[in-house]
């Protein structure tokens, strides 16, 4: 299972790549707010779930995914470069932390 994981999230990105021009160029511009906001509620979904399943240190590392997207959604949807930056940011500021925990609790 763990090999397939690299394939398959690498299949998946270049599907959502192509699936996003397809919609942007039949709807416009405007469509990408949609498309992020559908994402937003899977992701949210998924954190239901993860809920559900009373596994809440992986509902602390999702969530933490999780906020950098709806600040990129905010800042597309207000149309605002420095916003959508700022989530984009804290996607790389997130990740080193996220990095640190997770070979701490393997120890």
């Amino acid at each position: 299972m763990k090999k397939i994981v690299p394939n398959l999230g690498g299949i998946l990105t270049i599907i959502a790549i192509i699936f996003t021009r397809y919609i942007v160029s039949k709807y416009g511009e405007n469509s990408r707010i949609i498309i992020v906001t559908v994402a937003l509620c899977i992701s949210i979904i998924g954190l239901i779930g993860i809920i559900y399943s009373k596994k809440y240190l992986a509902i602390l590392w999702a969530l933490a995914i999780a906020i950098p997207s709806i600040v990129m959604a905010i800042g597309i949807y207000l149309d605002n470069i420095y916003i959508s930056s700022v989530g984009f940011l804290l996607i790389f500021i997130l990740i080193p932390i996220m990095i640190k925990y997770k070979n701490e609790e393997e120890k």
